[in-house]
Formats: structure tokens, C-alpha cells, sequence
């Protein structure tokens, strides 16, 4: 476990890195990969499932980029809430997040059929197990509502 979570830990400086050259902090950068991969008029709380980050969290984000114009909300169904990329947010995303989904699809496209599907299988397996083991273990502090989140 230690080589994984080395390397684990040189991937999450890398992303941290990138936040850094793009001028944007980490959290934000995962609020618009989310909305690089799911798209404008995604539902508001796959912001918090997707970051794995809290509410408040994802909300001081939506707020900041409103104000900034790069986002706009409206009601969808129910009581959900859409996220909606402006203009200028459509174009925000690509001077920043795009440059980091172009380099890891890159990277891979770069390997095999076989590595991909090993890559994913093998990630997702250890999500899954990871997820369900956490789920197991007791603690003084319950909660139904996790960021430890796969499925």
C-alpha cells in the first residue's frame, strides 16, 4: 500500500500543480471537471457526488462563479436545481479545466485497449471495496451522507 498511496499522492500533487498554473483553486477545478464531463444544465447535486465535496463547499463555488458571471442556475424538476454555463463560462472552461481532460485523454489514448480496461477495471474494483469497507467501520462519528462515494 505504500508505493499506491506514493503514487497516489504524485498524482494529486500533479492536479494540484495544474490549479496552480491555471490560476484556479482546486476545489473550483473540480466543479467545472464535473461540468466538463456531464455538461451545462447538469443537475446541481451531481456537483456534490461527482467532487465528492460538500455542499456548502460546491455552493460557495456556484456563488463565486455567478458572480463572475461564468454560471447561471434554474429550477429543473422537482426540487432539483440545473447549473448552466454561460458564454463566457463555456469559454472559461476551456482556457482552464479542458487543458487537463486534453492532456489525460492523451496520456490515455495512449495505452492499449488491454491496459484501458485493466486501468478501469482495477479502479473501479478498488473503489467499490474501498467504499464498501468504509462503510463497515465503526466509528464515533455516523453519518448517511459520505464523500466516499462510487456507483
Amino acid at each position: 500500500m505504500k508505493e499506491f498511496n506514493i503514487v497516489d499522492g504524485a498524482i494529486n500533487g500533479c492536479y494540484h500543480e495544474a490549479a496552480l498554473k491555471l490560476g484556479i483553486s482546486e476545489a473550483e477545478m473540480n466543479v467545472l471537471y464535473v461540468l466538463s464531463y456531464e455538461g451545462s444544465g447538469c443537475y446541481q447535486s451531481l456537483l456534490y457526488k461527482n467532487t465528492g465535496m460538500t455542499r456548502s463547499t460546491v455552493n460557495t463555488i456556484i456563488r463565486r462563479f455567478e458572480k463572475k458571471e461564468l454560471l447561471y442556475l434554474k429550477s429543473g424538476e422537482g426540487r432539483n436545481t440545473c447549473v448552466f454555463l454561460t458564454e463566457k463560462g463555456e469559454k472559461y472552461l476551456e482556457e482552464t479545466v479542458q487543458k487537463i481532460v486534453d492532456v489525460e485523454d492523451r496520456i490515455f489514448r495512449g495505452w492499449t485497449e488491454e491496459e484501458r480496461t485493466t486501468f478501469l477495471r482495477l479502479n473501479r474494483k478498488y473503489a467499490a471495496e474501498l467504499k464498501a469497507g468504509i462503510d463497515q467501520m465503526e466509528g464515533a462519528v455516523s453519518t448517511s451522507k459520505t464523500s466516499c462515494r462510487y456507483g
